[in-house]
């Protein structure tokens, strides 16, 4: 019965040395989620960010990646946000990678705010006429903020041509 009872406590040191390692490693591994998650944050502006790990109920983690836009998950949000995140992640890309595309918004309409971005916007809007309707626009900022003249001037060229064409032909 001593033998056992010497065992036992053996044993338990043993286990409590492991449940010790056990927590150091769940530790690092909560604080290296921070940190992955802070990071790929970072380089994210304005509302969005991910949630890149799910807490389960035994205390593990699960791989997951969810946007949130405002802290509201990105399938909960009204359809002006989710437009609106989906730009700012666009703009995070191409500035990442330095490739800027047309971009089209359906249902343009549901946004009284359109955030900025750098590549080309194509708005589609629900309209009751049956006449398609282009309108050029530029943000006054674009072209006051520009600091060389040859593009304030080439901006203006490709409006007013882009104006005199659309006026002199009906779709």
């Amino acid at each position: 019965m001593e033998e056992l009872n010497k065992e036992e406590k053996k044993l338990q040191i043993k286990i409590a040395e492991l449940e010790g390692k056990l927590y150091l490693s769940e530790e690092f591994i909560r604080t290296k989620i921070k940190l992955v998650e802070d990071s790929i944050n970072k380089k994210f502006k304005g509302a969005v960010t991910f949630k890149l790990f799910e807490n389960q109920i035994n205390g593990g983690f699960r791989e997951t990646c969810e946007a949130l836009v405002n802290g509201v998950p990105f399938g909960d949000a009204n359809a002006a946000s989710k437009i609106n995140a989906g730009l700012s992640i666009l703009n995070t890309l191409c500035e990442h990678y330095g490739v800027y595309a047309p971009v089209f918004i359906d249902n343009a309409e549901s946004v009284n705010q359109i955030i900025y971005t750098d590549s080309q916007l194509i708005r589609l809007v629900v309209s009751l006429n049956k006449e398609l309707k282009v309108e050029v626009t530029y943000a006054p900022e674009d072209i006051i903020e520009s600091t060389h003249d040859e593009v304030k001037e080439h901006k203006a060229e490709n409006l007013t041509a882009l104006q005199t064409t659309l006026s002199d032909e009906p779709f």
